[in-house]
């Protein structure tokens, strides 16, 4: 028992020198901060809602929000499109969801994009689609998983320029 035990063991330890490691396969995605350093971004998850759910609410504040912190980009934690993603990359519900919602001029940078389950229920790969960009360019879902390299993040800058109250 414990020799085959050994030779699985020695089957997984050759397989893993085989596979690549995870962080090889990850997209990175280069974002210059400002001139004087800074990066400013919103996130946001669970939108997809076609307006409904205070999804409309919610965009007219990031865009206030986006405005006064001169934002760089916007991060998408996933489930975009409820509640099974899209068809194709022309589905009308993208738009109804994302193009027709955030409309603030602030929000009009980038969106780097994370899939989330109720994405993947539809057609997960019509989200990832470079084809998706003609009808809206800020929608960057170029991979499964991506880095943004911003520079170096200083924990004594943390949430001390940029506390607000909730209006």
């Amino acid at each position: 028992m414990a020799r085959v035990a050994a030779i699985v063991l020695a089957m997984f330890a050759a397989a893993a020198l085989l596979v690549k490691p995870a962080a090889a396969e990850l997209t990175r995605v280069e974002h210059p901060p400002k001139t004087e350093g800074s990066l400013n971004i919103l996130a946001v998850g669970d939108w997809g809602r076609r307006g409904q759910y205070n999804q409309t609410l919610v965009a007219e504040q990031m865009g206030l929000v986006g405005e006064k912190l001169d934002i760089d980009f916007v991060i998408s934690t996933g489930d975009n499109i409820y509640d099974n993603g899209i068809a194709n990359t022309s589905d009308p519900l993208f738009k109804e969801c994302f193009t027709n919602i955030y409309t603030a001029e602030s929000l009009q940078t980038p969106w780097y994009i994370v899939l989330g389950n109720h994405d993947y229920t539809g057609n997960a790969l019509a989200q990832q689609d470079p084809a998706i960009r003609e009808v809206d360019s800020r929608y960057l879902s170029i991979a499964k998983s991506f880095i943004v390299n911003s520079g170096t993040f200083s924990k004594r800058n943390l949430l001390m320029h940029h506390i607000g109250a909730w209006s």
